[in-house]
């Protein structure tokens, strides 16, 4: 085997597809322990009851806000450390990691004083109903305390990622995630603190995983996170958000199509916002492995891109789309098989297991069209296209999300719910072939 001189050396010049699977191994496991831990709290609490479930499945919209901004941050420098990488220039790719971790810990020194004093406001907005208030307020506030760490969490995790170090960023992500599955009962159950025991839980494991994460800077040749390398400034923040944009289109239109979920079904009761709450966080267990595959090529793709060496970038695209979308199709054969027994994992409720099976195999038939446009999107933000990039992540939970689910329950009631995500998968596609296809002709020149 060839050895390389340091990790980019090896990023410019090893076989592309075993770099991708390399730097892929440690995303997916990491993205899978991830998805495990995200399922955590609902298996426990769907121990307790149905509007238990119901309550986290409502606050499931901040997680995915607090990831929408760790991943603005952390992806819109991680991009830039790693054409800067590519380019030679250390010293700047230093600086744009210390600034965009520090906005990440404020930024959540805020939402923790948010937490603590409007927490029943915040639930309300959400979508909360009178039933499930105090569940959902108190699991709030604890979540939103917790945020400057789970943040930094975010951001360091891709930035390690994109230096080529995803075997620290993997250490950080499943330390956490497995202490969270551990201590989840103990908080639950033995203490007897209910939902509220849940967010304790992942809070005190999101810390933990935050302090791994943060010795991994210190580690090797990783770029350091020191106060000295603190360099704010209108054109680094400009920078940040440009290249961060797409993740906070893709993550945080995903908050907004929780909210509209919720209160699609709200007028359906306790049992339908649970069903769907576990469609969800099925469904991201299949995503784990199409977004590891993608994240693993990512650096491959901004260090390469940095490098001019576009062919390497080309190859790994390829590749990627290919065997995401040969993955995620047989993904999606189990899940319409077994949608019911999956579902019933997480709560023994006929009529959650009914709404949450009915939405879980409508879309395992759009499933297959995933790995593609997740692919897609992921060439364009690495190659700082981030209009195209922007609206493609705006488009699957967003564009057509939104709409769809403010307009089909009118006609179809609850069987409209079910079919608006895999409705909007589709349409998806057929845009990411429309926005995508030019620039792949382009790089396709560079294949021989």
């Amino acid at each position: 085997m060839k050895k390389y001189k340091d990790k980019f050396d090896k990023l410019a010049n090893a076989p592309v597809r075993g770099l991708i699977f390399s730097l892929s191994v440690p995303t997916i496991i990491t993205m899978l322990v991830s998805a495990v831990y995200n399922m955590a709290d609902s298996f426990f609490v769907g121990r307790i009851d149905t509007t238990s479930v119901a309550s986290i499945g409502i606050v499931f919209s901040v997680m995915t806000l607090l990831q929408a901004i760790g991943f603005f941050l952390g992806n819109g420098s991680g991009i830039l450390l790693s054409t800067y990488l590519g380019e030679g220039k250390k010293d700047v790719a230093h600086v744009y990691a210390n600034v965009s971790f520090f906005t990440a810990f404020i930024s959540g020194l805020i939402m923790a004083v948010a937490g603590l004093f409007f927490s029943d406001r915040l639930a309300f907005l959400l979508g909360a109903t009178p039933s499930t208030i105090d569940a959902a307020s108190g699991y709030l506030k604890y979540i939103l305390l917790g945020s400057p760490f789970i943040l930094c969490s975010f951001v360091l995790n891709n930035q390690l990622r994109y230096q080529g170090s995803a075997v620290y960023s993997m250490a950080g992500i499943m330390s956490g995630s497995l202490l969270n599955i551990v201590i989840d009962p103990l908080f639950i159950f033995k203490f007897n603190l209910g939902v509220q025991g849940a967010a304790i839980a992942t809070v005190i494991s999101q810390f933990v995983g935050f302090i791994i994460l943060l010795s991994g800077t210190y580690r090797g040749d990783n770029l350091r996170i020191t106060i000295k390398k603190l360099k704010p400034s209108g054109k680094i923040f400009l920078n940040i958000a440009k290249n961060g944009l797409p993740s906070l289109a893709r993550q945080g239109v995903q908050t907004v199509a929780t909210i509209t979920l919720n209160y699609a079904c709200a007028k359906y009761g306790d049992a339908v916002i649970a069903g769907m709450s576990v469609f969800n966080r099925v469904m991201f267990l299949g995503f784990a492995v199409v977004i590891g595959i993608g994240q693993g090529y990512q650096p491959v793709c901004s260090f390469n891109n940095g490098a001019k060496n576009y062919k390497r970038v080309y190859d790994g695209y390829k590749f990627t789309a290919t065997i995401t979308t040969f993955i995620i199709t047989a993904l999606s054969v189990i899940g319409f098989i077994f949608a019911p027994e999956l579902i019933s994992i997480f709560r023994d409720d006929k009529d959650v297991i009914e709404v949450g099976a009915k939405a879980l195999r409508a879309e395992c038939l759009a499933l297959p069209l995933i790995g593609f446009s997740t692919s897609s999107n992921m060439l364009m933000q690495s190659l700082k296209i981030s209009g195209k990039a922007t609206v493609l992540a705006l488009a699957r939970q967003g564009i057509f999300y939104v709409p769809l689910m403010l307009l089909l329950p009118r006609f179809l009631n609850i069987t409209g719910i079910t079919y608006v995500q895999p409705i909007a998968d589709v349409l998806s596609f057929v845009l990411t072939i429309l926005l995508v296809t030019p620039k792949v002709k382009e790089l396709r020149k560079y294949r021989k």
